[in-house]
């Protein structure tokens, strides 16, 4: 899909739930910079706020302020999105943050890693519509 669309939905940073399948719901209050977003994961809250939307890099930003899912703190989330050809796009979706219990690391990982999989795949499909 044109990166471009791919933007378009990213950069609202609304509907998460309509395109990353952990997410059972999402409210967005506010937009742009300083907006807060509550999003339910397994029945648990995730505030956020959202921190940059760059429409020239198409970079995207949130913060998570408050989860009780993983023992991480000062959570940074970046999505950036480029076009790599007419109707071709690439998603990078990646994550800052300190780990409070380094046990825990390789289930945070996977975690992680499912998730933003999956809300990649879904992005995709729900910009093809």
């Amino acid at each position: 899909v044109p990166a471009q669309a791919v933007w378009e939905v990213v950069r609202t940073g609304d509907q998460f739930d309509r395109w990353v399948p952990a997410i059972t719901s999402c409210r967005l209050e506010g937009q742009g910079v300083g907006a807060k977003r509550v999003c339910v994961i397994n029945q648990q809250p995730l505030r956020e706020s959202i921190e940059t939307v760059d429409d020239a890099s198409r970079l995207f930003q949130y913060r998570i302020l408050e989860q009780t899912m993983m023992p991480v703190r000062n959570v940074l989330g970046t999505i950036h999105v480029s076009g790599t050809g007419p109707s071709e796009t690439e998603v990078l979706w990646f994550v800052n943050f300190e780990l409070d219990d380094e046990a825990a690391w390789s289930a945070v990982r996977e975690g992680i890693e499912g998730i933003y999989r999956a809300g990649i795949e879904g992005l995709e499909a729900h910009v093809r519509g």
